[in-house]
């Protein structure tokens, strides 16, 4: 029996709450035999005490909740911060009670910790040689740096400095990240993970694809040759999503209004609205929703999803539910990052939105395509992004 304790930022959930919790959960919901894990949580995604009992439930383990540090309110307000040398995050600790708590669950010859969340990765150091994981789960550091290179980030002078000052602290964070014996990084992305070791090239860095998640029970419906095109736009519109998105729907406006009345066009998330109304005025059918209760089953009533993101790191995990749904996904380049699909035969990227005004009048006019497209996407992301196989890989990091 091998014993691994879990020190993580969020607590664990079935999907993404308040936060990046999923992760981690369908990990430890697709763990190999013979492997017992215990949480501590700092449980920043604010999970209820229900909410806690629901995941310990559903993965047999044990979630403790582990208290914020008082002082942390102290350093939280704007001016304080900007002074900071790391992310806030960065000065998170354990009590001595957490600690030897954890200690002593560590305490036997086949335990191993695992950490959730590059801010806390120098905790890693305060357990003696305990093997260590340290899933990032993206790099941070990258992030700012793809803001700072993307065309039209906003040149403001107080922008310019808070994406660099940004990116200084996480790359500075992790070019002093723990780099004993014994400790690995793991992300999902794979530019991540050379970006990483590029700046600090002492770690034990590890690239595993992302799993999907849920799958919907109903059975999907491929598109026949009368039915409405339904495509699906999941997501906040924000600052990852609006340059590209812009450029999108833009081009669809310009379509002519056949090929426009062959689609349905569903925005799920919030901050869709003013799109919404555009695009409805410019001859499309358009639906607004900002929340559903079974996201998997919304996901598969629709035969597209349409992923416009302009800035982002590692992997979309609502990319890889839309595949594993049995959608055909139309996406940038970064959309598609580190999805084991290729354009064309399982998916569809594109790099403009002439391209992608092409695509939709191909698709339109000859709409089994999108069955056969999707149906190929869905074999390989359940193939490689299962989650039996992705769960058997990680854990092989702590052997």
């Amino acid at each position: 029996m091998m014993r691994i304790a879990l020190i993580t930022l969020h607590t664990p959930t079935p999907n993404n709450f308040r936060g990046a919790s999923a992760l981690p959960y369908h990990l430890m919901a697709f763990r190999p035999k013979g492997v017992d894990v215990e949480v501590w949580s700092f449980n920043l995604n604010d999970c209820t005490s229900k909410q806690v009992e629901e995941s310990e439930t559903q993965l047999g383990v044990k979630i403790h909740t582990v208290k914020k540090p008082g002082w942390l309110r102290l350093i939280s307000p704007a001016p304080i911060r900007l002074f900071l040398p790391k992310p806030i995050l960065g000065y998170l600790s354990l009590s001595d009670n957490v600690y030897a708590d954890i200690t002593s669950y560590l305490n036997g010859a086949n335990s191993a910790l695992w950490i959730y969340g590059e801010d806390i990765s120098r905790l890693a150091d305060s357990f003696g040689r305990a093997p260590a994981v340290i899933t990032t789960p993206d790099c941070e550091a990258m992030y700012y740096h793809r803001v700072l290179a993307m065309r039209g980030v906003p040149t403001g002078a107080k922008s310019i400095l808070r994406y660099a000052l940004m990116y200084h602290r996480y790359a500075s964070m992790a070019s002093h990240y723990p780099t004993r014996k014994g400790i690995k990084y793991h992300l999902v992305g794979r530019e991540d993970a050379m970006f990483l070791k590029r700046m600090n090239r002492a770690a034990d860095v590890y690239f595993i694809r992302h799993p999907h998640y849920d799958l919907s029970d109903l059975p999907h419906a491929g598109v026949r040759g009368c039915d409405r095109i339904k495509i699906l736009v999941a997501g906040r519109y924000d600052f990852t999503m609006a340059q590209a998105a812009d450029e999108a729907f833009e081009a669809m406006k310009a379509l002519p209004q056949n090929i426009k009345d062959r689609y349905l066009v569903t925005f799920l998330g919030k901050g869709w609205e003013i799109w919404g109304e555009d695009l409805k005025k410019s001859g499309f059918e358009v639906e607004l929703k900002d929340f559903v209760d079974d996201y998997a089953a919304e996901v598969s009533s629709h035969h597209i999803q349409l992923t416009p993101v302009a800035v982002g790191t590692g992997t979309k995990g609502k990319v890889l539910d839309a595949f594993a749904n049995g959608l055909m996904v139309i996406g940038t380049p970064l959309a598609l990052e580190n999805i084991a699909v290729e354009s064309g035969r399982e998916c569809v990227e594109y790099s403009d939105g002439g391209e992608l005004a092409r695509w939709l009048t191909r698709l339109a006019n000859d709409p089994l395509t999108i069955n056969s497209i999707a149906q190929a996407g869905r074999e390989t992301v359940l193939r490689e992004h299962g989650r039996e196989k992705i769960a058997e890989e990680f854990f092989h990091l702590f052997e």
